[in-house]
């Protein structure tokens, strides 16, 4: 190999320890059936029974795209029929998100659900075309789109009376 493409694989495995020290500091391991490093313009590309782990986080899909920016870690983005994105919280009770596509912006600790949006927490539920959520503030937007009529549907749930 050259030096040239030494460098870029360094840059990669930075890039992939940069994110996984952002999130949580814990390492990000990603499996899938394929794999394709494109070292020209700094983005990874998985496919095929996609799981990443980071500590409590976890994000299944059919495809993920890494981009990467100065060798550090920006984006995931999962893709699947649904993604689903699953972070334990013993605290607020477990996270799940799904959606056609997943966006995970490490350094901010946010997501964007895009498409058959749902997200659940607790025994709240919202569901909508798409989905914000900050993972650190513990804030969730919605909007609604074509698909649910324009409107986003929160369930909550509410304490039984006893009888």
């Amino acid at each position: 190999m050259t030096f040239k493409r030494h460098a870029y694989i360094a840059t990669i495995l930075v890039a992939l320890f940069s994110m996984a020290v952002s999130a949580n500091s814990e390492d990000l391991k990603i499996k899938s059936d394929n794999q394709d490093l494109n070292y020209n313009n700094n983005t990874m590309y998985f496919k095929g029974n996609v799981v990443v782990s980071q500590g409590p986080i976890s994000i299944k899909a059919d495809e993920l795209f890494v981009d990467t920016q100065d060798g550090t870690g920006e984006k995931l983005i999962a893709k699947g029929s649904p993604a689903l994105f699953t972070q334990i919280d013993e605290e607020n009770g477990n996270l799940t998100a799904k959606a056609n596509e997943i966006e995970y912006f490490v350094t901010t600790q946010t997501l964007k659900l895009s498409g058959d949006a749902k997200f659940k927490q607790g025994g709240s539920e919202v569901q909508s075309g798409s989905i914000e959520f900050d993972l650190a503030k513990k804030r969730v937007k919605a909007d609604g789109d074509a698909s649910t009529g324009g409107r986003v549907t929160t369930t909550i749930k509410t304490k039984k009376k006893n009888g």
